[in-house]
């Protein structure tokens, strides 16, 4: 199995990323960094690259030393070329330079300044949701209470089907979560810092983020558009996309997702992926979900928002 996480990092944050990094391999997480891990006889310029291009996730270490760092602007290039998953962690709740305000846009930010504790389990439930946890040997029972953690945080924000308590029901519903959390991560976009001032951000509720410094707010992909639709009512993806900026890739995960609907007497459905037949949300109609527990999709606690028009291309 290939490393899943990337580190990029400053030499002079050693220490910080030496206590992340163990972390890691107790719960079973494979990740690489330089030095230690570039063979004898080789060097930065070949392994880094290949060794970006190889991982599933890029774990960015954030801190003033980090964002002076020739390094990591260049590891960042090369992650996002190859169009990885970027977890960004501010180890000093440092503000963000214009270039890594670049960089950083709509991707959310984890302060590991503020609660180191809270910061590492947010840490290792992103991670547990965007890769493959190897478990082998020693480290499947290190593994196990991650997964157990992650279960029933999705069970509580997803509203997973209970009763079930066997272990093989239980580890469906967590892969099936963890992709889900994956897929959220990278089409429901947060802001990163406050357009107004560029001071960090604190999410307030539910895709809703506020400045520490002026108090400006801002708001999710999915929060956008609620609150558009809640003004104007059922709209156009057209209409939508002009609006609130969201692109139409999202608008249609969040349709599939059964957060957006199509109004009923629409002459345009979606088509269900086991039978065929016209449904206005998801991905099955009732009578599929009922034979595929695998492709069940649930609610999510706030109600759906009909979005379509008649004439909604």
């Amino acid at each position: 199995m290939s490393d899943t996480v990337f580190i990029s990092y400053s030499s002079k944050d050693t220490q910080t990323v030496k206590k992340i990094t163990q972390v890691l391999s107790s719960a079973g997480i494979r990740y690489w960094k330089a030095p230690e891990m570039i063979p004898a006889g080789s060097n930065y310029a070949r392994e880094i690259p290949r060794a970006i291009e190889k991982c599933q996730v890029f774990l960015l270490i954030l801190s003033e030393s980090s964002q002076e760092s020739i390094w990591v602007e260049k590891e960042i290039d090369c992650a996002i070329n190859h169009r990885k998953t970027i977890v960004p962690l501010n180890l000093t709740g440092v503000p963000l330079s214009e270039m890594f305000r670049f960089y950083l846009n709509n991707v959310q930010t984890i302060w590991y300044n503020e609660n180191e504790e809270e910061a590492t389990a947010q840490l290792l439930e992103r991670l547990q949701g965007l890769i493959d946890v190897e478990k082998t040997g020693q480290t499947q029972q290190q593994s196990e209470q991650p997964y157990s953690k992650s279960f029933s945080a999705a069970t509580a924000r997803m509203e997973l089907p209970k009763g079930n308590s066997s272990r093989q029901s239980q580890g469906m519903f967590v892969e099936s979560s963890r992709i889900e959390r994956h897929n959220a991560l990278q089409m429901n976009k947060a802001p990163v810092v406050c357009k107004r001032c560029g001071g960090a951000l604190k999410q307030v509720s539910r895709g809703t983020y506020q400045c520490v410094d002026c108090g400006y707010e801002d708001y999710d992909s999915y929060q956008k558009v609620r609150n558009y639709l809640d003004k104007e009512g059922p709209r156009s993806v057209t209409e939508i996309i002009r609006a609130t900026g969201v692109p139409r890739g999202t608008i249609e995960y969040f349709l599939k997702d059964e957060r957006l609907e199509i109004p009923m007497g629409s002459p345009i459905l979606l088509v269900c992926s086991g039978c065929g037949t016209g449904i206005r949300t998801g991905e099955l109609c009732e009578k599929c979900k009922s034979r595929n527990v695998r492709s069940v999709k649930r609610k999510l606690d706030d109600n759906q928002y009909r979005f379509f028009d008649r004439n909604h291309r």
